[in-house]
C-alpha cells in the first residue's frame, strides 16, 4: 500500500494544495463560495462556522477548513462519470486503478451494476438499484446488520 504523502498540513504549502484542488474542480473562487456556504462538513458532519458561514471555527476564527472538507467539496465541484466512462473500462481495468485514478475519473451521478458474468458496470435505474439493496437487507439476518450515520 501507498504511503500518503504528508506536504499541506499547515502554512503555504496548505495554501497552494487548496488553490491547486480550486483549479482542479473548476475555479478557486467557486471553491471558496463552497466553503463558505451554511453548511455542515461533507466529510465529519460537524458544522462550518453555522449562520456566518463556512471556514470559521468554533471560537469565530477565520479561515479554518479542513483539508478533507477542502477534498469533498472540490470532489462534489468535478465532472460526472458518464455512461461510456464504464462502457470504455472493464471491470478488470478498473481494479487496477489506485483510489486517486478513480477518484480522478469523476464523480457517480447514477447507479451502476455488474452482475458475476459482467466485464464492465451498466448504468442501472434508481428503482431497481433500490430493489437490490431492499432485497439484500432482507436477505440479512438483523443481528449480522450494522448501520452507521452521521448528523449529514
Amino acid at each position: 500500500m501507498a504511503k500518503p504523502r504528508v506536504d499541506a498540513g499547515g502554512g503555504w504549502p496548505a495554501i497552494r494544495y487548496v488553490f491547486r484542488k480550486g483549479r482542479d474542480a473548476g475555479g478557486v473562487w467557486a471553491l471558496y463560495k463552497r466553503l463558505r456556504s451554511r453548511n455542515a462538513c461533507k466529510t465529519c458532519a460537524l458544522g462550518m462556522g453555522g449562520q456566518r458561514g463556512g471556514m470559521v471555527n468554533e471560537k469565530g476564527r477565520f479561515p479554518e477548513v479542513c483539508k478533507k472538507s477542502v477534498q469533498a467539496q472540490a470532489g462534489d465541484m468535478k465532472r460526472t462519470v458518464t455512461e461510456e466512462d464504464f462502457r470504455s473500462a472493464s471491470l478488470e481495468a478498473l481494479g487496477r486503478r489506485t483510489s486517486a485514478e478513480c477518484e480522478a475519473m469523476g464523480r457517480l451521478a447514477f447507479p451502476v451494476m455488474a452482475g458475476p458474468q459482467d466485464t464492465h458496470y451498466r448504468r442501472i435505474s434508481w428503482d431497481e438499484a433500490l430493489a437490490h439493496a431492499a432485497d439484500a437487507f432482507r436477505g440479512t439476518a438483523p443481528d449480522e446488520t450494522f448501520f452507521y450515520a452521521s448528523g449529514r
